[in-house]
């Protein structure tokens, strides 16, 4: 195995961190892992367990404002941002790095909505898309007049810091999981009006030309995940005629940080629908 990282300089300036793993011999395919808010990179190490002693090298970022990239905390100016970073990094390094190999994309959470976005505005190269917790909605549980209230201090005070609505243990009923999130210092617990307000905006973006994406899509989603609603119309909305919808009955946000016996099943059927893509 390989682990590879360094930095590069975003449009605007902003240095943003990346790491990738390989496999000692040329890898099969790229999968390129575009992570969820207010987490990083490294918290990938089941996907990269899987994937790697199967032959896949898993490149990703830390998000600006997130891990180890620059950037203020929980804030973005425009989520544009995000998919312009993940454009570059595919071109500067993964296609450097890796020319003509299969290249993926995988998107977690908000990271669904930067890989949803992205694939829709230029998919070329792209053999397939994974989105994760995803959705075509904010979630059911965010009353709208705090979408009005967070849409009016975007505008006012954008770049303020206010603690973020979800507790840890939305994302996982493995305990030791949600300890090691709570201790992690690279995860952080703010968000900025802004960026919540790009979220809400982005999500419902992406699924309204989700009708553009083509290639082949696969969605994997806990029951217990309440991040985003309208999964389900999400799927339906999606161009493609090669589209899997896996629900994981019991499982919370992070399906492949679930309990060990719940994520190794879904991480088969990630790896298993890699396999049957290249």
């Amino acid at each position: 195995m390989k682990t590879q990282s360094g930095n590069f300089t975003a449009q605007d300036g902003t240095s943003i961190y990346w790491k990738g793993w390989a496999p000692d011999k040329a890898p099969k395919a790229v999968v390129h892992v575009i992570h969820g808010y207010a987490e990083h990179i490294d918290r990938y190490g089941n996907v990269v367990g899987e994937l790697l002693p199967a032959g896949y090298a898993v490149f990703g970022t830390d998000h600006r404002g997130h891990g180890k990239s620059e950037g203020k905390r929980g804030h973005v100016k425009s989520f544009q941002e995000f998919i312009d970073d993940e454009k570059q990094f595919w071109h500067n390094i993964i296609q450097t790095k890796f020319p003509g190999i299969p290249y993926f994309v995988l998107g977690h959470s908000m990271g669904s909505l930067i890989a949803m976005n992205y694939v829709e505005q230029n998919a070329v190269g792209m053999k397939g898309l994974i989105l994760s917790g995803t959705g075509s909605l904010p979630g059911k549980d965010i009353p709208k007049i705090l979408l009005t209230i967070i849409k009016i201090l975007s505008k006012i005070l954008p770049a303020v810091h206010v603690k973020s609505p979800l507790p840890p243990e939305f994302i996982s009923r493995d305990m030791d999981v949600v300890k090691a999130y709570i201790e992690d210092p690279l995860v952080y617990n703010v968000i900025t009006p802004r960026l919540a307000y790009e979220m809400n905006r982005y999500v419902v973006i992406g699924a309204q030309n989700s009708g553009k994406i083509k290639i082949p899509v696969l969605i994997q989603l806990g029951s217990r995940d309440t991040a985003f609603s309208g999964q389900r119309e999400l799927f339906e909305m999606i161009g493609s005629t090669d589209k899997t919808f896996k629900l994981y009955e019991g499982l919370k946000h992070e399906v492949y940080n679930e309990l060990a016996a719940d994520r190794a099943k879904v991480l088969a059927d990630l790896k298993n629908w890699l396999d049957g893509h290249i």
